[in-house]
């Protein structure tokens, strides 16, 4: 379970965040500036919460109070940004098993195998990153974040940049992850219906604080 309960500010801008996750696939609306993405951030590590609490299954991420940061790599949460970020000098199996030798100390939650059968990637395997189409290095980079066994997967905004073609290409995969791994993820977007679709939970984020 998730419980995160904090404030981020920075100059222009205030997010304030009570948040407790229960469910598999949680859903995050909103629009452009409503703090969607700078709550992905804050909860992998990458921005400080100006005050407040994170915790995660047991474990406390962050306490102002008690000065406690655990950093970003040791937080096991993969974030899967909006466009896909692939090392241009590897080929997709290099990228791959990039992810499984960034801590070859932990029991692997899913094998390689079941990776690149789960995202349909065998085909793929021996190209380049610039020899993929943008739905495919999202594939690439998905399995490359679920082969570093995480414990929460974020995605922020996955489908952005991609055509309606390509998108109605990539949901059937999240919704894949959702029925056949036991992994909790949280879905930023703007657009319902993929939530909809992926029969998530849903919640609304407006001017940085939860409404709905």
């Amino acid at each position: 379970m998730l419980n995160c309960d904090f404030q981020y500010c920075m100059s222009d801008f205030e997010l304030q965040v009570k948040l407790e996750m229960q469910t598999q696939l949680l859903g995050i609306v909103g629009a452009s500036g409503s703090g969607k993405s700078t709550l992905l951030k804050c909860l992998v590590g990458l921005l400080e919460p100006q005050h407040g609490v994170i915790k995660f299954q047991h474990q406390t991420l962050f306490d102002s109070e008690q000065q406690i940061k655990v950093p970003v790599h040791q937080r096991n949460i993969a974030l899967i940004f909006q466009h896909a970020l692939l090392f241009p000098h590897m080929n997709v199996l290099q990228n791959l098993r990039y992810a499984e030798k960034l801590d070859n100390t932990k029991e692997s939650k899913f094998s390689f195998e079941q990776i690149v059968d789960l995202l349909e990637l065998k085909s793929l395997i021996q190209r380049k990153a610039h020899q993929l189409s943008g739905g495919e290095a999202q594939r690439v980079s998905i399995g490359r974040a679920l082969l570093s066994s995480p414990d929460l997967l974020l995605l922020d905004e996955p489908l952005t940049g991609l055509d309606s073609r390509l998108k109605q290409q990539i949901l059937p995969f999240f919704k894949r992850l959702k029925a056949e791994l036991d992994l909790p993820m949280i879905y930023v977007t703007h657009h319902c219906d993929e939530l909809i679709y992926l029969n998530a939970s849903r919640i609304s984020l407006d001017n940085g604080k939860i409404t709905a």
